[in-house]
């Protein structure tokens, strides 16, 4: 989602900023929410408040957009609710994919997303559990501040809305990519992925960018183009010619080592990641946080 922006010549000097009174704001959201019959029973206070930083602190914009996150997850509970660490699909998932949240924010405030191919066998591409995997390591993160601060988010946490990163930056690695995984890529699980990326999730996406690309660019782009809005495919930049691009859009430390960062090496960023799945595995199980009982009579249900 796009921020709002107004005209500054015209507002006053003592004009508050949208953030002003997000307190209050998140008070009543929250019991909102919890009220919703349209909605789950619970919610965390700092996912509710990722949703209002999401639409510039608009209340309004801020209900539609929870209930059409909650009605895409039950719509389809196969991709975003049916999750167990212990599963075998979940487990080779994790295994032949690496999904990382990089540590820290980019001095414009936002979050660093990596993915790539651990195994380039174009019969381990399972369209299920990649986005399955990408909800519960998102769903694990959004329940921590992030940005990392001395006191961290413990009991003496205080919910603060600047600890909620501004967007999303995502980096694709698809080095080894061949077209015999286009294949193995399922159209209907990248439509909802895309749209619920694009429009119920609760993080703007700032810009992507794609490394190691291949020869067949053209054919991955023609794939893709349909399910992107054209403000996302404005967003997307293809990095065609080594790695030096990419370090002047993101701040190169905070990189995997293997990128020429210093964030860590993957498998140790990985190993964060699935322990932090892990941790959480009771609130991403629980269906209190997740499940719409009242999902057939949803004014979404049209969806």
């Amino acid at each position: 989602m796009d921020k709002d922006t107004g005209d500054k010549d015209s507002a006053p000097e003592t004009s508050a900023s949208p953030a002003t009174g997000w307190s209050d704001k998140l008070t009543d959201l929250v019991a909102w929410f919890e009220a919703n019959p349209n909605l789950p029973e619970k919610i965390e206070p700092i996912v509710m408040l990722r949703f209002l930083k999401c639409t510039a602190f608009d209340v309004e914009r801020t209900k539609a957009l929870a209930e059409l996150n909650y009605c895409m997850r039950n719509k389809s509970p196969h991709l975003f609710m049916d999750r167990n660490m212990e599963d075998e699909m979940t487990a080779e998932g994790l295994r032949v994919s690496d999904l990382l949240i990089l540590p820290g924010v980019t001095p414009q405030g936002n979050k660093l997303i990596f993915f790539r191919m651990a195994d380039l066998d174009p019969r381990t591409r399972n369209s299920v559990e990649e986005t399955k995997i990408f909800v519960m390591m998102s769903d694990a993160r959004f329940t921590k501040p992030d940005v990392e601060r001395e006191t961290g988010s413990g009991a003496d946490y205080v919910l603060d809305e600047a600890d909620i990163a501004e967007g999303d930056v995502q980096i694709v690695d698809i080095g080894g990519y061949t077209l015999r995984h286009l294949a193995y890529v399922s159209i209907f699980v990248l439509r909802v992925y895309m749209k619920f990326l694009q429009e119920a999730y609760p993080s703007r996406l700032q810009a992507m960018h794609v490394i190691n690309c291949p020869t067949y660019l053209d054919k991955l782009i023609s794939m893709m183009s349909p399910f992107l809005r054209e403000e996302v495919r404005n967003m997307i930049r293809y990095h065609t010619e080594g790695m030096d691009s990419l370090y002047k859009e993101v701040p190169r430390d905070m990189l995997p080592n293997e990128y020429g960062g210093k964030a860590g090496t993957v498998a140790e960023l990985k190993a964060k990641g699935i322990q932090s799945i892990r941790d959480n595995a009771a609130y991403l199980s629980d269906e209190r946080y997740w499940k719409v009982a009242a999902q057939s009579k949803s004014r979404w249900s049209w969806f």
